[in-house]
């Protein structure tokens, strides 16, 4: 038997991402996910319904990680991932979260261009670019990638988050995913795992043990690059305060946050490279009436929730303090 070309399956947890979900999905199709696995949990947004009519067209595969148990929602969806068998062993497994867009800087700029180019590889560790809110206070619903073009310069080791990283992998070197490289490995070393990062270097041997974020001697950005759209606009960061941090549980979100992620030392374009390509995606997604409809609701209840917000006194300071100095405040 001829043996199957491995595949790039992904896996993500998600909770109310719903006005942003259709862009994220086209942009994973336009770099060649093959196979994309959401577990959403505890959504109020209609994003599981969106995901729900993806999967019944066969998109991707939605599956409710909901639970009554005080967990985690992020370790259960991967573990769940693992038990569902959903990548064979030499399959490319990609953690990837909703605000995350991978950029590949290789070839034609999808995932099986970017492992052509490290051959050897069969872990490549992705670094996070911040990209800040770019001056946009109000929500629009446009691509991200097209409202958002500012970000962190490539040297910039601190905050620490600056530099996390991204790792996918294949299948069978792991037992545990975790949120930024997966854990416990079936390999004995750093040599067998043949790891390189962002552009086609190996991984210093620290990493084989522990380490979720690039160092000086690790980040590299001349292949891929995750474009992390941690904020978006000042109105969105509002619903995401209310949120929370969408896997964990107990945290809040404020000032110091949006002071931590808000970079935009610099403009960043390399993700056009696929545009065009990701915007068919998105129309032949759109083209089917109760996506369009479920996107669309989505979005208003996005927008609902807004208006509402800034009706109280606490949010509208926090808007205040956000949007000082800050063209259209």
């Amino acid at each position: 038997m001829v043996e199957q070309p491995p595949r790039f399956v992904s896996v993500t947890p998600m909770k109310n991402e719903g006005p942003f979900v259709l862009e994220w999905v086209a942009h994973n199709l336009a770099i060649g996910i093959d196979r994309m696995v959401v577990m959403t949990n505890d959504c109020t947004d209609g994003t599981d319904a969106l995901l729900q009519r993806l999967h019944d067209r066969g998109v991707l595969i939605h599956v409710d990680n909901n639970s009554a148990r005080p967990s985690s929602p992020q370790k259960r969806a991967y573990k769940r991932f693992l038990r569902m068998d959903l990548a064979r062993p030499r399959d490319w497994v990609v953690v990837i979260d909703a605000d995350e867009h991978i950029n590949v800087k290789a070839g034609d700029n999808t995932l099986q261009s970017l492992v052509e180019a490290v051959p050897d590889a069969h872990m490549i560790s992705m670094t996070w670019r911040l990209f800040g809110n770019a001056g946009v206070v109000g929500y629009e619903d446009r691509f991200l990638s097209e409202q958002f073009r500012r970000a962190a310069p490539d040297h910039m080791p601190r905050p620490p988050q600056a530099w996390g990283f991204k790792t996918m992998f294949r299948r069978d070197l792991w037992n545990v995913i975790g949120v930024h490289r997966p854990k416990r490995p079936n390999v004995d070393s750093m040599a067998d795992c043949h790891w390189y990062n962002g552009s086609g270097q190996p991984m210093p041997e620290r990493y084989f043990t522990s380490s979720w974020r690039s160092a000086r001697d690790s980040v590299g950005y001349d292949l891929v690059q995750v474009n992390h759209y941690a904020l978006k606009s000042c109105e969105s960061y509002l619903v995401k305060k209310v949120r929370g941090r969408a896997h964990h549980t107990g945290e809040s979100l404020g000032l110091d946050y949006w002071n931590m992620m808000n970079h935009n030392a610099v403009e960043d374009r390399s993700i056009d490279a696929i545009a065009d390509r990701k915007r068919d995606h998105f129309h032949e997604l759109m083209s089917d009436p109760e996506t369009a409809r479920l996107h669309h609701q989505s979005c208003d209840l996005h927008r609902r929730q807004i208006a509402e917000l800034l009706n109280t006194a606490e949010i509208r300071d926090l808007m205040r303090q956000m949007t000082a100095g800050q063209e259209g405040a």
